[in-house]
Formats: structure tokens, C-alpha cells, sequence
């Protein structure tokens, strides 16, 4: 629209300068100089960040998440496999017109009908949920029709291979969508490298200090996963009613293993051990989401969920020298949960969201093997909150409170605790190039099912775990502070920084006896601290046909009893992508970096660095890509785990195809028919399956 304003200027301009030079009876000519007006694809200000894909990013695209890697958003990190978090790693919600999205609606949309892209930090608006991170896309509206997707991925060399089908009808208000999928995976390249230091108390008051070394010689893992969905959405100014149906089975039939056995001082003999492994979980979910505008500037919104999962796993261990281990485990899981949110504009004066929510687990899992039992356990929490967001200028501010109370049954017993939550957010932006943020979270979390099992299960000949039927809620507490810089169309820049804090936690801890160690769960045990700054940025030349974007941030962490370690590291990545008519290349280089594996265990985790380059071509239907990754490295390795303790200690090299030279091959079809279609939000799984076996 600028540009035609523009352009008309112009053109008066130009008349008006002729008309009168020929009532003087002559014409004086000339040249003007080329004038271009150009949209802002860009701007951030204190309430969100918005961005406008080009026709070149969305041709070059092929899911939702591609298109985020294409506009590097700055304040966005896309992995390789298509999981989209902040630039500081936390997780952010997805919706499609405002409509929540899982992964595979993201895979399944129609990226040509992206109209533009926006990026939420504690959103005012009811229909993002009070979610603290939030994308939204905006999709092109349409009166009625439809459009059929078929998107492949395949990954040679170690093989596994996805397909997944979606067809959307539309008619007036109400949209259909179904979509089928399925996943298969077979390996031979799967195993490890283990060096375990046992320091085991003796009665006669000496400690018997050894190694125990465990490699694999030989591997076989295959796995599959297929889904089903169907979702039925109406759409108007004043109602967003959706109900998705969603059944999933996940099998891994083999996970099996050979291997040798050293120990050093050679107090046993070397030996061989086999492995087994087989688990399949089958659920069925219900995800309704009901927004409804009412009068006087209210809205009400009720999100359902129920799931009911089934769970088998089965499991070998045998060794020469010692008795064999066996394990199986079968459950049946119940899931309900169902948020009730009210809000209110005052409009100048700000927006008020109060709600209650409610959740409900009940795990029932028989074991069998060396743990013989019956355990069910039961969880359950209701909370009340209310959040109060006002903007004032360039300035808006976010506030919240509320309180939970929790119900935890395991067994015969029974605890009751309950805990506040509170946020605030505060974040100013100016200019349309500039925002500033900061934000504090304060939370519990209610442990899972999975960690209270009072079993002893035998791992290994000298290894058993346990689980604690006392644990309670965790307190856990976030900090962030954010900047984004926004110039132009051609730059951008984000700078952030964070820190994560756990109180009152549960923890893995290692109980040595003469014979061996049972891995339990005890609580309160240290707190867990990590911190991570750094910055990422995008350069665009060539009228933004090369592209250079990159980051580099360092992480903090401290690991406190019964670990007692402090660690860091440096991580970076950059990326220079090529647009050439319908071709685009991209060479990515990710450094190699360490992380801890959660806050319940001292393990801290190596990862190799990778590069690779991607080719890619499209059409106005089609879309195909190749990827080839670390061509340079032909090893089987990959990450490294350490963890170290009073009475044990382990190093562990891991083998599978992370860090292998690989050859991906990916293409969608889509093709539309009809006129044009309303809204874009497509069905997906609704998660994964649940249990309450111990982990």
C-alpha cells in the first residue's frame, strides 16, 4: 500500500510540474530518480515481535519450523530436527491462528498461506493461555475448500524413515482435518562404551575399590510409531471451538545387545553379557480447545484433555559368571486435566485473566521378575490463579499469582502439600527496532509417578534402583532478561541471559553395600543452579539472497550435593544460507558443547560438533531437500556422559548415528482446490504416552 501511495505522489507530482510548464507554452522535462519504498518486514515493540516471510523463505520451506530457521528470527533457535525453542533454550508454545499446534500440525501446515509470524513474551491475549514463550502464525484466510499435504523424510545410512499424510476440508465455519502418520527406524550401530568405579564399603571396615569395563560388540534396535488423528474446528469472530481425536502406537521390538565385561582389579573374570529390550505404549487422547467472546469486553476459554495409555516393557540381562536378570513391566495410565480461564479488558487500564485448573494421574503397573508387585499411585492438583497485564506507552508489564494444592497417593500413603506460584514480566520497547524484558518465575513441581516405586529393580549383577514414595514438590525459580534489536530489514540482534534455580529437590544418590550399589531417590538434597548469556544475530546482503546468522553463549551450572560439581561451557553455531531463483543452499557449522542431563543426576554430557550442507529446490507443489551431515567423520561415536559420586563413578562413550556422516532426503506435495480456506490449524499428536513404571 505504501508503495502505491508512493508511486500515485509521484505521478501528481510529475502532472502538476508538466501542466503548468505548458500554460507558459513550453515543456521543460526531467529525469526523476528511481524511488522504491520498501515494506517492513520487521518491527518489535513492547507487546510482541512480528515478522513478514518473503516469498523466497516460504518456497524454500517446508514445514512451519523450516519457515522459522528461513526468517532467523532472532530471539528463536530451530533445531536440526525441527524443535523450536527461544535462543536460550526455553520452551515455547505454538499456535496457528491462535489455535494451539503440536509438532506435526507444524509439519502438516500450508507454509505458502503464512501471511506473517509473530513472537509473544507473556502475552496478554486470552487466547495464548498465559503461556510465558508463544509463536504464533498468522495463515491466509479463505471461504471455502481445501488442500492435500504428503510430506516424506528419509535418513540414510542410518536408516529411518517418516511419512505422514494430511487432507483438510473446509465448509463455511467448520474446518476437518485428517491426518495419518508412521515412523520406522532399524539400526545395527547402537551401543556404548562403560567404564564403571565401584568403592564399596567391606565388613572389616576396608574399602574394595574397582573398575568395571563394558563394551558392546554387536546391536540390533528397530522401532516404529503410528498415529492417527482427526480434528474437527469452528471458527468465527466470537467462537474458536476445536476437538481433536488422536490414537498413537509406539513399539520398539528389539533393543538388543552383546558385548564383554572386564573388571579391573581382575577380582572377577572376563566375561560376555547379552541384552534385551522390547516396550510398545498405545494411547488414546481427547484435546478440546473453546474460546468464547462475550459481551462488555469479557472472553471465557476451557481446555479439556484426557488420555488413556497402555504400557509394556520387558527386559534381559545375562552374564556369564552371574544369575540372570529378568524384568517386565505392564501399565495402565489415566490422564485428565482441564484449565477454566476467565479475562476481562479494562482496556486503558489493562487486562485481568483469573482461572482454575485441575490435573488427575492414576498409575496402575504390575511388575514382574526380580521386583514382584502391584503399585498404584494416584496424583492429582487443583489451582487458582490470576494474572493482571497492563501496557502503558511503550511500556507493558505482566503479573501474576496463584496457588496449588496437591493430592499424592502411593500405596497407603498419602501427602498433602500446596504451593504459591508467582511471575512478573516487564518489558519496554521503543522505535518499533528496540524491546527490553526482563522476567522472574517462582514454581513447584509435583513428581512423577515414575520416581516413587518402592521396588528394587536389579540392573546389572551389581548395580539395583529404587524409587522414593516421600518425595514431594520441588521449588524452582527462573530469571531472564532479554533484549532485541531490530534496524532494518537486513539486521537483527538478541541478547540474553538467564538463570535457573531448584530448591527443596529430589535427586539420584548412590547407596554403596559390600556386594554393589542400589541407586535411590532422596530429598531435599543440594539445590541445582545453571545460567547461560549470550548473543545471536542475522546479517542479510545481495537484497537478502545471502543471509549470515549465528550465536554464541556460554553456560553456568553448579550441581550440589550429593555431586558437589560446578561446570561450563561455550557453545556456538553459524549458518550462511544462498538463494538462487527456485534453489537455496545453506552450510551450517554447531561447535561442539556440554550440558547436564537434568537436575535429578550429576551427569554431565559432551556432544560432538556438527556441519552440514543443504540443498534445496521447489515449485509451486513441490518442495525436496538433501542434507548432508559431518561427511567428514565416518565413526560411530557420539556423546559422552560423566557422572561422578561418593561410592561410584561412571564414563560413558556413547555409539549411535548423532554424529555419523548421514544423507537426509525430504520432500512435501501439497496441492489446494476450492476457494479460499478460512483458517490453518492443523491436527497432531497430542504428546506421548504416559506411565507409571519405574524409571
Amino acid at each position: 500500500m505504501k508503495q502505491i501511495y508512493c508511486l500515485i505522489g509521484i505521478w501528481l507530482c510529475t502532472f502538476s510540474a508538466i501542466a503548468q510548464s505548458e500554460t507558459n507554452d513550453s515543456i521543460i522535462t526531467q529525469e526523476l530518480n528511481e524511488v522504491v519504498v520498501e515494506a517492513q518486514m520487521q518491527r518489535t515493540d513492547a507487546k510482541k515481535s512480528t515478522y513478514i516471510p518473503t516469498v523466497r523463505q516460504k518456497n524454500a520451506s517446508q514445514t512451519g519450523a523450516d519457515l522459522l530457521d528461513q526468517m532467523s528470527i532472532p530471539q528463536l533457535n530451530v533445531t536440526l530436527n525441527g524443535n523450536i525453542k527461544t535462543n536460550s533454550g526455553k520452551e515455547v508454545a505454538v499456535f496457528i491462528d491462535y489455535i494451539p499446534a503440536t509438532e506435526n500440525d507444524i509439519k502438516a501446515m500450508r507454509i505458502s498461506d503464512v501471511k506473517r509470524v509473530e513472537y509473544y513474551e507473556y502475552p496478554s491475549d486470552p487466547r495464548l493461555q498465559g503461556h510465558q514463550f508463544a509463536v504464533n502464525y498468522i495463515m491466509t484466510k479463505y471461504e471455502y475448500g481445501g488442500y492435500v499435504k504428503a510430506y516424506d523424510h528419509t535418513n540414510l545410512l542410518h536408516f529411518s524413515e517418516q511419512l505422514l499424510g494430511s487432507v483438510r476440508l473446509q465448509y463455511k465455519n467448520m474446518t476437518y482435518d485428517l491426518m495419518g502418520y508412521g515412523w520406522g527406524h532399524n539400526s545395527s550401530h547402537y551401543g556404548s562404551e562403560l567404564t564403571e568405579t565401584y568403592r564399596l564399603p567391606q565388613p572389616d571396615g576396608t574399602m574394595k575399590i574397582f573398575d568395571r569395563y563394558s563394551n558392546t560388540t554387536s546391536s540390533k534396535e528397530n522401532r516404529q510409531q503410528y498415529f492417527a488423528a482427526f480434528k474437527a474446528t469452528y471458527n468465527t469472530d466470537k467462537i474458536q471451538a476445536s476437538t481433536l481425536i488422536n490414537g498413537n502406537i509406539n513399539r520398539k521390538p528389539h533393543s538388543d545387545r552383546t558385548g564383554e565385561v572386564v573388571y579391573f582389579p581382575a577380582d572377577f573374570p572376563p566375561s560376555e553379557y547379552s541384552s534385551t529390550l522390547n516396550n510398545s505404549a498405545k494411547f488414546l487422547s481427547y484435546n478440546g480447545y473453546y474460546f468464547f467472546a462475550l459481551p462488555k469486553s469479557n472472553s471465557i476459554s476451557f481446555t479439556p484433555f484426557y488420555m488413556f495409555s497402555h504400557t509394556e516393557q520387558n527386559s534381559s540381562y545375562i552374564e556369564n559368571g552371574f544369575a540372570p536378570i529378568y524384568n517386565g513391566a505392564v501399565d495402565n495410565t489415566n490422564q485428565l486435566k482441564a484449565d477454566l480461564k476467565f479475562n476481562h479488558d479494562f482496556g486503558k487500564c489493562g487486562n485481568l485473566l483469573g482461572f482454575i485448573r485441575g490435573s488427575y494421574e492414576y498409575n496402575r503397573t504390575q511388575y514382574t521378575g526380580s521386583a514382584t508387585s502391584l503399585d498404584r499411585a494416584k496424583s492429582s492438583r487443583v489451582g487458582i490463579g490470576a494474572t493482571y497485564n497492563v501496557s502503558i506507552g511503550n511500556f507493558y508489564g505482566s503479573t501474576g499469582f496463584g496457588w496449588d494444592w496437591d493430592k499424592l497417593k502411593f500405596a497407603d500413603m498419602v501427602d498433602n502439600p500446596s504451593s504459591p506460584w508467582f511471575d512478573i514480566s516487564l518489558q519496554y520497547g521503543f522505535k518499533e527496532k528496540h524491546s527490553l524484558s526482563a522476567t522472574f518465575h517462582y514454581s513447584s513441581w509435583t513428581p512423577s509417578p515414575t520416581y516413587k516405586s518402592e521396588n528394587i529393580i536389579q540392573y546389572t549383577p551389581l548395580l539395583r534402583y529404587t524409587g522414593n514414595p516421600n518425595l514431594v514438590p520441588s521449588k524452582s525459580y527462573d530469571i531472564d532478561f532479554r533484549y532485541t534489536w531490530l534496524p532494518n530489514n537486513n539486521y537483527s540482534l538478541s541478547a540474553f541471559a538467564w538463570a535457573w534455580i531448584v530448591g527443596d529437590r529430589y535427586s539420584y544418590d548412590y547407596v554403596a553395600s559390600s556386594d554393589g550399589i542400589l541407586r535411590t531417590i532422596k530429598q531435599p538434597m543440594g539445590s541445582f543452579a545453571q545460567g547461560q548469556y549470550g548473543v545471536s544475530g542475522t546479517l542479510r546482503f545481495l537484497n537478502r539472497t545471502l543471509v549470515l546468522s549465528g550465536q554464541v553463549a556460554q553456560l553456568l551450572n553448579h550441581n550440589g550435593a550429593p555431586y558437589n560439581v560446578n561446570h561450563s561451557s561455550i557453545n556456538w553455531y553459524t549458518r550462511i544460507r544462498y538463494y538462487l531463483k527456485d534453489w537455496n543452499f545453506t552450510l551450517t557449522y554447531i561447535s561442539d558443547n556440554a550440558c547436564a542431563d537434568g537436575c535429578m543426576n550429576g551427569i554431565w554430557q559432551k556432544s560432538k560438533s556438527d556441519w552440514y550442507i543443504t540443498v534445496g529446490w521447489s515449485n509451486s507443489n513441490w518442495n525436496v531437500r538433501a542434507d548432508l551431515i559431518d561427511f567428514s567423520r565416518w565413526n560411530w561415536k557420539s556423546t559422552i556422559q560423566e557422572m561422578h559420586s561418593k561410592y561410584y563413578d561412571t564414563f560413558q562413550q556413547f555409539y549411535d548415528g548423532q554424529s555419523h556422516a548421514l544423507i537426509q532426503l525430504s520432500a512435501t506435495y501439497t496441492f489446494g482446490f476450492g476457494k479460499k480456506v478460512q483458517r490453518d490449524n492443523e491436527p497432531g499428536v497430542s504428546g506421548s504416552a504416559s506411565s507409571g513404571i519405574l524409571q
